[in-house]
């Protein structure tokens, strides 16, 4: 045999712990990536900022004495007497570690390393994009053997970090481009700046994400404890709901037997009974003895569904020996029943729950026959499961009751206890299988069983 596993029961959420891990590596994200925007959008307005005051002072620096048109004309030897005059102030400042002055052509024309001057260097997309009149800033680093650009050439040694602006000398007259200067700077006080604004920036990211968890956190950590309060008292509600339900059913159907026996044990107290009279009331008294034994191990069975174990069973004898036991009642009512001939395979059940839960199917189907009926039971194998089907010529159900007739203690008669469907609902979906309820083709109701197939055939015994 095989032991019944209940249902995977899906562990309670926890609001809290899930929202605290999840939230906080979404903050977290979104702090990093408005940090590092909002740093990257600082330096370099910072930087731009630094460029344009550059460009401002180089650009009247040449304009004034209009020295700037060397660039254009080397020849002049006027012009070069105003230019190196006025590079002569660029090179007395403290600030630029290099300074280079560039013709239209690329060629270097003046450099505070005179090794430059004369070179070209035909890569250079910062010095192209400056020549078109544009002022280009950048920032880096530099490292020993770094020769990304051929300027570059003897600034690791006495810098690491740079500021690199590139500076359009624009004629006042025609706008034109003279030429270009470049100065690298290693900006002490700037970068300083720069450091104390992007940690300043940090630390309101931080602020800024742990007051924003925070308060989330606490407005889902409160919002989960009335959830929880909330749910309590609504599975109180409910278990005080189900046991009202339970007892005054327990109740009502406990009592028409008990009065049977009364009236019955009244009748035998009183001794001006027949023979014939004390056997009537004895059998009174033992079926409504039987009938209340029934509602309370219905009861038991209800409890202990989970704990029983599975073998293979031979649905066949199990259908016609509930029938059998059925016909009594059926035959009281005018119900007839007709039992497909074959025999079905085997499944996997219990044999006593299976019994039960046909035994019933079957009342229930002759509860609503009063006034006589049929009752047929088909199968047909749908692998790996068998299809059991149970159709009677009742009045049908609406489909409101359709839907309801498997919740605990639902019944629509008045001395059900209720509990018949939920039960067999409840087994047959721990064996795998299912239960639906449907009209019946021509009138009535069918209830199918879809019961998984035994993966070794029934023993049967000799």
């Amino acid at each position: 045999m095989q032991q019944i596993h209940p249902p995977a029961v899906t562990p309670p959420l926890n609001l809290r712990r899930r929202f605290a891990f999840i939230s906080l590596a979404v903050i977290t994200m979104i702090a990093l990536g408005l940090g590092w925007l909002m740093s990257h959008i600082l330096t370099q307005r910072m930087l731009q900022r630094e460029g344009e005051v550059s460009m401002d002072f180089i650009q009247n620096l040449l304009l004034t004495d209009q020295s700037g048109r060397y660039l254009a004309h080397p020849g002049d030897a006027t012009l070069k007497t105003r230019f190196l005059g006025s590079m002569a102030h660029v090179a007395s400042m403290s600030e630029p570690v290099r300074a280079n002055a560039y013709q239209t052509d690329g060629t270097i024309i003046w450099s505070t390393d005179q090794a430059l001057v004369g070179r070209r260097y035909p890569s250079n997309d910062e010095l192209d994009e400056a020549l078109s009149g544009k002022l280009v800033v950048h920032n880096g680093h530099l490292s020993d053997g770094d020769l990304s650009k051929g300027e570059h050439v003897g600034l690791a040694a006495r810098t690491n970090y740079y500021v690199e602006s590139y500076i359009p000398i624009l004629d006042p007259e025609s706008r034109h481009v003279l030429g270009v200067m470049e100065l690298y700077k290693v900006p002490v006080q700037l970068n300083a700046a720069i450091r104390d604004a992007l940690l300043q920036l940090w630390l309101a990211c931080a602020a800024c994400a742990a007051g924003l968890f925070v308060a989330l956190y606490w407005t889902v950590a409160r919002a989960d404890r009335v959830m929880r309060d909330q749910q309590n008292r609504l599975a109180e509600n409910q278990t005080l709901s189900t046991a009202v339900e339970l007892a005054r059913a327990v109740a009502h159907n406990l009592r028409n037997p008990l009065a049977s026996i009364r009236v019955s044990a009244e009748m035998l107290h009183a001794g001006a009974a027949t023979a014939q009279d004390y056997a009537e009331h004895c059998v009174d008294i033992t079926a409504s003895v039987d009938r209340a034994d029934r509602w309370i191990t219905e009861l038991v069975r209800v409890s202990q569904a989970s704990s029983l174990l599975s073998e293979v069973v031979s649905p066949s004898p199990v259908i016609r020996a509930c029938l059998e036991e059925m016909t009594p009642e059926m035959n009281r009512r005018g119900i007839r029943w007709t039992l497909q001939a074959d025999d079905a395979p085997g499944i996997q059940a219990h044999t006593a729950m299976l019994r039960q839960i046909l035994i019933s199917i079957l009342a229930n189907a002759t509860d609503v026959m009063p006034d006589g009926g049929e009752i047929s039971v088909r199968w047909q194998v749908e692998s790996p499961a068998l299809k059991l089907q149970i159709t009677d010529t009742g009045p049908g159900i609406r489909e409101d009751v359709r839907q309801a007739l498997f919740r605990p203690f639902f019944s629509t008669k008045s001395g059900g206890l209720g509990i018949g469907l939920a039960l067999v609902k409840r087994m047959v979906e721990q064996w795998g299988g299912s239960i639906a309820l449907s009209r019946a083709p021509l009138k009535g109701t069918c209830v199918e069983l879809t019961l998984p197939l035994a993966a070794t055939p029934p023993q049967t015994l000799e």
